[in-house]
């Protein structure tokens, strides 16, 4: 690759370093300084994701470890990333703090590449970082899930796999140095097998062509695979975590077997503004190159192969198809923004080298790059503009997971329906049976999401009455429903053996004996019931079994408790 850029020689690029670093260093701590403050930020759809984060933190404080413990539906690291930054930032925001676990890998991955990048481009180095920042900070999808503004905590382990990947197309296009390549790759594909294996996955092929190009020299390759392979070997020896979490990857690929098409059809049709004008642009790239535009062609150097096809219209089509494959296993995260290191490589070269194809591809390079960025910014300001006039929700029981807000209409809906719920149980059981939720949107509702943590408040002071009435603290708490999140806010142990995430329909393992057992030493077993649907049913039938020596009681109006008779 030919990067044009006017002194850009080694002295030019030392120089870039002076600003480049204290840019970045400048940005790692304004984000620590917003951890540090008790920030109230608007609700967003799914928000309960967030509350799986704190799940684990709350087992991990009291020795249980992911996959060893628990099943898994993502990597261990995000776990153990989220426990750590936790200690770190304990008033973080808990969209915040999950949105930048991923810091302790990524700046120093960063920080490596601008050191050799800036070396050929000042330009490049820049314009690596700077999309990464917006990425990085802004905790928000590029796909709506409900058209009121709020901060998206859906899917953000998907956001932690497309940075991971970005930096991986970013360092096999642009990072020379095979020293730097080499921690870079080693640091990112630990990272990604321990994040998100499909993330992993939709890596492989970039670093195959790589390879096959002469981007990665063939000992640079052999050093990363033995540095991962030696890593994972100790992780498993000392700690015999890795066995676990292949086992639990092969049950949940198991879990979700279904038809490629029509996940393939969904993710295109969701991202037709990149897929489209990427995909033309790559096509345009390829008929200048046949056309004889020395800039599209391939690399004058090296093997026949990258001779051949090593230009950027193969990669740019291949970020695409890989960006399609992970948005496939996560849809609605932020996948195509692996595409940009292809875009940069073609935007850094001198536009009259494309001849009558340049003005076309600058504008589809627009098209493809900048209607993600400018979905994320503008979901930010929304968030921002609006945080100041919606209601805070009082819950100071249940600490950062509870500084949200939401729009007054919300509020008030989340009370209308709470009287509903109680009043008249049997219509949504009624819904329940049928396999149906009382709306296919009901989980990405502020509303009950409001509602949810507004009586997880509720319960929680419930449950210290209880405990102060029966002269005891309940030794292990355990929630029938999405997640977990009690065994944090009382710092208690949570149940052993179960799965975190429990979504009946896609991570939810068969029970076994040493989940029937654990559950049923659980001294306190919660059952919410506001409302009552499909998924929280399918739940408690799920382990129902477990819970034969348990007394109900009614704990609140919305949570029935089942408590386990004391031992004399």
């Amino acid at each position: 690759m030919r990067i044009e850029d006017t002194g850009s020689d080694g002295t030019g690029g030392r120089r870039a370093l002076l600003w480049l670093y204290p840019v970045l260093a400048g940005f790692v701590l304004l984000l620590a300084l917003l951890q540090t403050l008790p920030l109230v930020l608007p609700i967003g759809p799914m928000y309960w994701d967030v509350l799986i984060y704190y799940d684990a933190i709350g087992r991990i404080a009291h020795g249980q470890w992911p996959a060893i413990d628990f099943f898994v539906p993502v990597g261990p690291l995000e776990y153990f990333l989220a426990y750590l930054s936790s200690r770190l930032f304990p008033e973080a925001h808990p969209v915040l703090l999950t949105q930048w676990i991923w810091l302790p890998l990524t700046v120093p991955v960063m920080a490596l590449m601008l050191w050799d990048v800036a070396r050929q481009s000042r330009m490049a180095a820049l314009w690596l970082l700077l999309p990464w920042m917006i990425y990085t900070a802004l905790p928000f999808n590029v796909i709506d899930y409900y058209p009121y503004p709020g901060t998206d905590a859906f899917g953000i382990y998907n956001r932690h796999g497309s940075v991971l990947i970005y930096l991986v197309a970013a360092t096999v296009l642009f990072v020379r140095g095979p020293l730097v390549q080499t921690i870079c790759l080693s640091l990112l594909l630990l990272g990604l097998a321990f994040c998100k294996i499909t993330a992993f996955l939709a890596c492989g092929p970039i670093l195959l062509f790589g390879l096959l190009f002469g981007r990665i020299s063939p000992r640079t390759a052999i050093a990363t695979a033995l540095l991962c392979i030696g890593v994972a070997g100790v992780v498993e020896l000392s700690t015999g975590l890795v066995s676990p979490y292949v086992r639990d990857i092969v049950l949940l690929a198991s879990e979700n077997s279904g038809a490629i098409l029509p996940r393939f059809l969904t993710a295109a049709s969701q991202h037709f503004n990149v897929l489209g004008a990427g995909g033309l642009l790559a096509l345009v790239l390829l008929v200048a190159a046949l056309s004889g535009h020395e800039a599209a062609g391939g690399r004058r150097s090296g093997n026949a192969i990258a001779r051949a096809i090593d230009a950027d219209w193969f990669w740019l089509g291949l970020l695409i198809a890989c960006g399609l494959f992970y948005e496939t296993q996560n849809t609605g995260g932020q996948a195509f923004f692996a595409v940009w290191p292809a875009l940069l490589s073609i935007l850094l070269r001198p536009r009259p080298a494309y001849g009558r194809f340049g003005v076309a591809i600058l504008v589809l390079i627009g098209f493809t790059a900048l209607p993600n960025v400018s979905t994320m910014i503008h979901k930010a300001a929304r968030a921002a503009a609006v945080a100041p006039g919606y209601v805070h929700l009082d819950a100071p029981d249940l600490g950062p997971i509870g500084r949200v807000s939401a729009k007054d209409v919300f509020v008030e809906q989340a009370s209308r329906l709470r009287g509903i719920y109680i009043s008249h149980p049997e219509t949504y059981r009624a819904i329940a049976a049928t396999g149906s939720l009382p709306s296919f949107l009901l989980f990405s509702d502020p509303d009950y999401q409001y509602l949810l943590l507004q009586e997880m408040q509720a319960a929680t002071v419930a449950i210290k009455a209880l405990e102060k009435k029966r002269g005891a603290p309940f030794a292990r708490v355990f929630n029938l429903d999405f997640a977990n999140p009690f065994p944090y806010i009382l710092d208690r142990k949570g149940a052993g053996e179960v799965a975190i995430g429990a979504d009946p329909s896609r991570a939810l393992p068969d029970l076994d004996v040493k989940t029937r057992r654990a559950v049923a030493a659980t001294d306190l077993v919660l059952a919410p019931g506001c409302p009552y649907h499909r998924a929280r049913q399918e739940l408690f039938e799920h382990y129902r079994s477990a819970l034969t020596r348990h007394t109900r009681i009614a704990l609140t109006p919305c949570y029935d408790a089942y408590v386990l008779p004391p031992t004399r």
